[in-house]
């Protein structure tokens, strides 16, 4: 796993995500908080404070897209 530290300012969770797994969907955030499990009431004002240190999850794959089918194919 590979660490992410937050600048100064502070971040928002999805901004981290994609910074960090390239993608603020599919998982990504749910990942990031699975991997820090204090994060969520550290982020819970919607920002991550400078200078946290947040574990990220380098196993992350986002799930296979389900196959579409139509009802009149």
């Amino acid at each position: 796993m590979s660490t992410y530290v937050v600048g100064f300012n502070g971040e928002r969770l999805d901004r981290i995500a994609k910074k960090t797994l390239q993608t603020e969907l599919q998982g990504a955030v749910e990942a990031i908080l699975g991997a820090n499990p204090d994060l969520g009431d550290i982020a819970a004002s919607g920002f991550v404070p400078g200078g946290a240190v947040i574990v990220i999850p380098t196993t992350f794959a986002p799930p296979a897209k389900a196959s579409q089918v139509l009802a009149w194919e």
